[in-house]
């Protein structure tokens, strides 16, 4: 792929990744339904969808994430001979980014589509750790500060395990959204989210690093390239 293809999906991803976690992190903080509804359970308001929308938003923005991070760590390690070159130059074509604006901007990308979802998805994190877990029809009620994503209860009686709102104690388990088996639920929650935040500490290096003899004649710019 060429400079110029890494550039727009990378922006596309991000802007992807961006949207979706700040529409989760709204939702979170009551400020939507949206996503509770798309998620979690369609009659319910958003203060009962909380840990579903924060259980998406970190298994989807951890995704999301990952793929981003690899797109950008691939774009620094190819172009670029200092680090404001090194980051996809968004929306401003032709900007020379050795300005001391130039710099600003660059910089500005990085921690609007770097540093900013990374928050968002500990955020997400956070608040689906607080939800309660339950067994679908059953008498098995586990509270959100009893338990933890990286080691769910598993089913007792073979039926699904259900993230909901806190503090539901034992209201009957009917509302909520299925979580992963005991292996799932740590590798989606913890792990993607986790590989890309190495992915994104990798590309931070990259950026970065001090190196030089970049040869961007090997990837140019033009479309033809593939």
């Amino acid at each position: 792929m060429s400079q110029k293809h890494l550039t727009q999906i990378w922006q596309g991803v991000s802007l992807a990744l961006l949207l979706f976690l700040i529409t989760s992190v709204i939702s979170i903080q009551g400020g939507s339904e949206f996503i509770g509804k798309l998620f979690g359970d369609s009659a319910a308001g958003a203060a009962d969808n909380k840990p579903a929308i924060g259980y998406f938003g970190a298994v989807i923005g951890g995704v999301l994430f990952l793929v981003a991070s690899s797109i950008l760590s691939l774009h620094a390690r190819r172009h670029g001979n200092v680090w404001h070159e090194r980051i996809p130059v968004l929306w401003l074509e032709g900007l020379n980014t050795s300005t001391w604006e130039g710099r600003t901007f660059q910089a500005i990308v990085v921690v609007i589509f770097l540093v900013l979802p990374a928050a968002g998805i500990v955020k997400c994190i956070a608040e689906a750790e607080t939800g309660d877990i339950c067994e679908l029809d059953k008498d098995h009620f586990y509270r959100g500060s009893e338990t933890t994503l990286l080691w769910p209860p598993v089913a007792i009686d073979g039926q699904q395990m259900r993230l909901r709102r806190e503090g539901a104690g034992s209201d009957p388990c009917k509302t909520g959204i299925e979580i992963f088996p005991r292996f799932g639920t740590p590798a989606t929650a913890y792990g993607v989210p986790l590989l890309g935040g190495c992915m994104g500490v990798a590309a931070l290096i990259l950026i970065f690093l001090r190196r030089s003899g970049v040869d961007d004649a090997q990837y140019p710019l033009t479309e033809e390239a593939t």
